[in-house]
């Protein structure tokens, strides 16, 4: 994030207080992408990143005092990402230059432009999931009596491939939520989430993985609904970064006369990076 633009008169932090105004409006309503992996060298503005990617890990063997033992080999392939995706909030607010936004006026608009960012983020971040993720061999639609049992059996697929479970995130829908509702197995883990997790839309736990609800999930497709996602973030990242850290500001374009627009601009990517660490429960066969 760019240093605060402080005004002369010693009234707010402008283009800071925005900035972070809209994240943390996005954020709170973005409950997969906010637990996208965010492990990546280079710079976002730049066009492209470097993410890790490695499906190996470090080999061990016998050690002798005498004869030590033999070296392994092991590589780290950075994956490039093409931070391609652009996009931007440019709304008039006709009659108002930019010192003279109503407060209230501000905060309205910040809010709309934190709903609008995260829409598309969530969605484009789910759509990469989709297209890159394994699909589950399970195409039975879940019902009340195999919801639980089928969730547990793609967090365990995960956990087989040696996955961190405090990375897991298992992405559920409204109806798939209204099911495990009525399963005492997981409502009972509710009374033990800590404040911190409730707060970021944890709404209980399978097999130690947090579960959260998305309406995004199913609605690309009238067939063929993705019902659960179940990721880590080790294999599924995700960023953003500010090339225009959003403010109101005066227009002069040689056509409004005293009016401003709130304008900003992001870059952002979504990635698979290894499509096992992606599992995809749908209702049907695709």
């Amino acid at each position: 994030m760019a240093n605060p633009k402080l005004p002369t008169d010693g009234t707010h932090e402008l283009q800071e207080r925005y900035a972070q105004n809209i994240i943390k409006v996005y954020r709170k309503k973005n409950p997969l992408r906010l637990r996208a992996g965010r492990d990546f060298e280079g710079n976002p503005l730049a066009g492209a990143i470097k993410v890790p990617q490695r499906d190996t890990e470090v080999a061990v063997a016998a050690y002798d005092v005498v004869t030590g033992t033999p070296l392994t080999t092991g590589a780290t392939v950075y994956r490039t990402i093409t931070v391609d995706k652009n996009y931007a909030v440019n709304e008039l607010c006709d009659d108002y230059e930019a010192n003279a936004v109503p407060d209230n006026v501000k905060a309205q608009r910040i809010t709309s432009a934190g709903y609008s960012m995260e829409s598309q983020t969530e969605a484009d971040f789910i759509a990469e999931l989709k297209a890159s993720g394994t699909e589950s061999s399970n195409v039975t639609a879940l019902a009340i009596a195999t919801v639980y049992s089928s969730i547990a059996t793609e967090v365990g697929e995960l956990k087989k491939l040696g996955v961190d479970v405090d990375t897991i995130t298992v992405a559920i829908t409204t109806d798939i939520e209204t099911l495990l509702l009525t399963d005492q197995k997981f409502t009972n883990t509710a009374s033990t989430l800590g404040a911190e997790r409730v707060m970021n839309g944890v709404i209980g736990m399978i097999r130690g993985a947090e579960v959260v609800v998305s309406d995004k999930l199913g609605l690309i497709n009238t067939t063929n609904n993705v019902e659960f996602i179940a990721f880590s973030s080790d294999y599924a990242q995700a960023g953003d970064e500010w090339k225009k850290l959003p403010n109101f500001e005066d227009l002069k374009d040689g056509v409004h006369i005293g009016a401003s627009a709130l304008q900003g601009r992001q870059v952002y990517w979504n990635d698979v990076t290894r499509a096992t660490g992606v599992r995809i429960k749908r209702d049907s066969a695709t």
